[in-house]
């Protein structure tokens, strides 16, 4: 089954995950439904005014690093910049994977309990292990819509025609007690065969879950016109982390399903009449409400600029090509808190938070602080960002 997100919810440095309740390490583009904030449940998701994914009783959230382009010096990429159409602008993609049931006998494959969540990737990350299931869960494609694309364990070092498209799989395996872990990871498994074949056939892991499967398009083609001008030529975008490698991608989810209405899917929704994986099939077997033309936004809670031409990464993370993993270091600063936030279905909200904790330049937030430019690249309109380190500039570039 798969959903098209309308709309990045909103990009900005939170993580509710592995950060509850303050300001996180670096720049995150988030989607889903509009109750995302520092504190999110299974039922304030449920809560949620609107949402990005097309099947309206999915108000989850899912989120993943932003991406930014690596300028040498900042007036390389003002023009540009400016000058990206919303017509690179693309969608993330949410795949739930699960095999259907054999005939006659009932679907095993099991939905998410409530308040559950789970983390895949390691942000720390700057080198490659072939016999890691982790690491192979993570890939990104070189697209090349006119001819072939390529798949590479690392940010493609060449450019790419079409985009490039981030490629991550989740845990499908589940110890059927624990909702979480202390490192979101530990309470779930990939199954036998690797992070997209095989079974949960360990005895620590006994539960299936639908597996699910994140494409993040990158839209990069105008930026690999200006490659020449970009801090490292070879390969000029970093993630919003502080990696220039990919090694370090990682993503987020947290379960704001309708209650009954996953397992209903699970159950029910075996028809692929609409094509492979479409939803609108069981949409039109009355499994759920399929949305595909609405829009939902959020005003930021985080007082920070994380779009358009910026001087460093937010959040302070330097850029870090690894091999050796990358330090955690703590923030320079915490930006202010604005509050309420705001869930918007038009091109713009109607009012914003105002500031209820002011910006503190103490760091004992214990985020990882990095130093670096960068053009962020998942957006779903038109804005560009960018950030620079000493000497470089970064961009934020658009999603495909």
């Amino acid at each position: 089954m798969r959903e098209f997100a309308g709309d990045i919810l909103v990009t900005e440095r939170l993580d509710p995950l592995v950060s509850p309740g303050k300001v996180s390490s670096h720049a995150h583009s988030i989607i889903g439904g509009s109750n995302f904030g520092m504190n999110v449940t299974t039922a304030s998701l449920r809560d949620s005014e609107c949402t990005t994914m097309p099947i309206q009783e999915d108000k989850s959230n899912y989120w993943f690093p932003h991406l930014y382009f690596q300028c040498e010096w900042v007036l390389l990429c003002v023009f540009p910049c400016i000058l990206i159409p919303s017509k690179l602008i693309s969608l993330p993609r949410i795949d739930y994977l699960f095999n259907d049931a054999e005939d006659g006998q009932p679907n095993t494959v099991k939905a998410f309990p409530d308040d559950f969540r789970m983390l895949s990737g390691d942000t720390t990350l700057r080198s490659y292990n072939a016999s890691s299931y982790a690491q192979q869960a993570v890939t990104f494609l070189c697209l090349d819509f006119n001819g072939v694309s390529t798949k590479y364990n690392m940010l493609p070092p060449i450019s790419c025609p079409s985009g490039i498209r981030a490629q991550i799989n989740f845990p499908m395996c589940w110890d059927g007690v624990n909702l979480d872990s202390p490192s979101h990871q530990s309470h779930v498994s990939f199954p036998s065969g690797g992070p997209d074949s095989g079974t949960c056939d360990d005895p620590n892991y006994p539960v299936t879950l639908p597996r699910v499967f994140i494409e993040g398009y990158w839209s990069t083609g105008q930026w690999d016109a200006i490659r020449d001008q970009a801090m490292n030529s070879t390969q000029p975008y970093v993630f919003a982390n502080g990696d220039p490698t990919g090694y370090g991608y990682h993503a987020d989810f947290i379960n704001g399903w309708k209650s009954g209405v996953l397992q209903n899917v699970l159950d029910k929704c075996a028809c692929t009449s609409a094509g492979f994986g479409d939803a609108t099939c069981c949409g039109d077997l009355g499994v759920f409400t399929l949305e595909t033309s609405g829009s939902c936004s959020l005003t930021p809670i985080v007082d920070e600029q994380t779009l358009g031409i910026l001087d460093k990464l937010p959040g302070n993370n330097p850029v870090n090509a690894g091999p050796a993993d990358a330090p955690v270091l703590a923030a320079s600063s915490i930006p202010a808190i604005l509050a309420p936030a705001y869930a918007y279905t038009g091109a713009s909200p109607t009012a914003t938070g105002t500031i209820v904790t002011p910006a503190s330049g103490a760091t004992g937030s214990g985020s990882p602080a990095t130093t670096a430019s960068a053009v962020g690249a998942v957006t779903t309109n038109a804005s560009v960002g960018s950030s620079s380190s000493v000497g470089s500039v970064a961009t934020a570039l658009p999603h495909l």
